[in-house]
């Protein structure tokens, strides 16, 4: 019985990523931006150079709010020492995004993936994060939150 428990638990836990339907409502008036196919590559160019965490995450996923903060500190702690996040919201809608960088004040810049983009990198679970090297290789996918001290060995990689 125990087991059964625990293994129920576990489903839950495992599909509390899953669209609740309960979003919140159109608060805010932030645009953001939405990119598809081929972003990835844009962002390897643009960021050439520079440790990038690239996030996949949604207003609604729990594990997703609760790494947020950490992703915020590391980023105003790091960004200026060739490190960079960018996050990719899969929310349905951009207000409900903009209400999440508001509330957490994400400081790094966030666009919404469309479900193109989502399907090119086979996201099939958020959050998770694609951690590219500075010569733009891939050299890691997170599938989970990742932790403050993760984040900090992940900023601190790859120095010259």
């Amino acid at each position: 019985m125990k087991r059964l428990i625990i293994a129920l638990f576990i489903m839950i836990f495992a599909v509390s990523c899953g669209d609740s339907g309960s979003k919140p409502s159109d608060a805010s008036s932030v645009d953001i931006k939405t990119v598809t196919k081929g972003f990835i590559d844009q962002l390897k160019e643009e960021h050439k150079g520079k440790v990038m965490i690239v996030n996949f995450f949604a207003s609604w996923c729990p594990p997703c709010r609760g790494e947020t903060p950490d992703f915020v500190e590391a980023y105003n702690k790091n960004k200026d020492n060739n490190f960079v996040i960018v996050g990719l919201s899969l929310d349905k809608k951009p207000s409900d995004a903009a209400k999440f960088l508001d509330e957490f004040k994400v400081t790094y810049p966030v666009y919404i993936a469309d479900n193109a983009l989502g399907s090119e990198m086979s996201i099939s679970t958020i959050p998770t994060s694609l951690i590219y090297k500075p010569d733009g290789k891939l050299f890691d996918i997170v599938v989970g939150p990742l932790t403050a001290k993760e984040l900090d060995i992940i900023a601190g990689s790859f120095k010259e």
